[in-house]
């Protein structure tokens, strides 16, 4: 028997964006459209939410993170719900078990080597190869995330202990954005899909995760324009009107504490049409919290949960 507890409503839509991974948008559409959930209208006509309705949108998201649309999932009681995402979590660590057991994670753990090599040896040649080789035998996910990202962290923590040169770090920065930058422009054919367009804000120079997310937006059907990083609020404002884009995508890596960041995310909102999508990640985005929480920004921790932010918006825009 279901606690009565669970049925108070008692949380703000925010509070559920941030414990579903949902954004507002996209739990606003789905009720609209689904009645999936019915929240208590507080004074004011402020939505309040329940636990439960909480652990229902969470279940949607995650049976839909595994592929299925919400239009199939929408009718199906709490324990279908459950069996179907326990369904998928056995899947995953049946196919996780198959890689470690030498499959796609010692071709992953092959190619990591090989760009860690290349850029102790600065040897451009090699260090393209290997990624060449990544990039044909791994999925753009598992590249992204098990050859690329790895390489420039292994290579960052070498360099503060001393076991690497600023110019390694450099050498290896300046490959991955060019070969990245290469794979948005072979993923991004899709002239017909939504408009995502992606940059780092004002005051944060570091791109590499923005051209890992852009490349996997693209891969996943998104028309992806690259803003490159440091764009201030107004221009990128101006290219989301020009372009119809359906979302942003930011990414916030280093400073932390740039005093000029929060009023730049609270201008940007302001000059974007409603209903525009905000996707904000890296690890410096943490330190933003309450402003990206007041400007309804989907804040993702990595490239999966970036990928199911993508693919909740883009139902939101049907």
């Amino acid at each position: 028997m279901e606690n009565t507890d669970s049925k108070l409503a008692r949380h703000p839509i925010q509070v559920v964006s941030r414990r579903t991974g949902l954004s507002v948008d996209v739990i606003r559409v789905w009720e609209r459209r689904y009645g999936l959930v019915e929240p208590h209208r507080a004074g004011g006509g402020r939505r309040l939410y329940s636990d439960a309705d909480i652990r229902r949108l969470s279940l949607l998201q995650r049976a839909t993170r595994g592929g299925r649309r919400i239009s199939d999932l929408a009718g199906l009681a709490e324990a279908e719900l459950a069996a179907l995402v326990a369904g998928d979590q056995q899947a995953q660590a049946t196919a996780s078990e198959g890689e470690g057991a030498g499959g796609q994670g010692g071709v992953a753990a092959a190619c990591l080597a090989a760009c860690l090599s290349a850029i102790e040896e600065l040897d451009p040649p090699a260090l393209e190869q290997a990624l060449s080789d990544a990039s044909v035998a791994l999925s753009i996910p598992d590249l992204l995330e098990q050859v690329i990202a790895p390489t420039l962290e292994q290579v960052g923590e070498r360099w503060e202990r001393g076991r690497a040169r600023v110019s390694h770090e450099h050498f290896a920065t300046a490959a991955m954005r060019s070969f990245l930058g290469g794979l948005v422009a072979t993923a991004n054919a899709n002239q017909a899909g939504p408009v995502l367009l992606v940059a780092t804000p004002v005051g944060q120079n570091h791109e590499i995760g923005a051209l890992m997310a852009a490349v996997l937006a693209a891969t996943d059907g998104w028309r992806v324009i690259y803003l490159a990083s440091n764009l201030p609020a107004r221009d990128l404002a101006a290219a989301a009107e020009q372009q119809q884009a359906t979302a942003i995508c930011l990414g916030v890596t280093y400073p932390a504490d740039d005093s000029r960041l929060p009023g730049e995310l609270r201008s940007l909102r302001r000059s974007l049409r409603p209903g525009t999508g905000l996707i904000v990640g890296g690890k410096a985005s943490a330190a933003y919290g309450s402003v990206l929480e007041e400007i309804e920004a989907l804040t993702v921790a990595d490239l999966g949960e970036f990928r199911a932010g993508l693919r909740s918006l883009r139902v939101a825009a049907r």
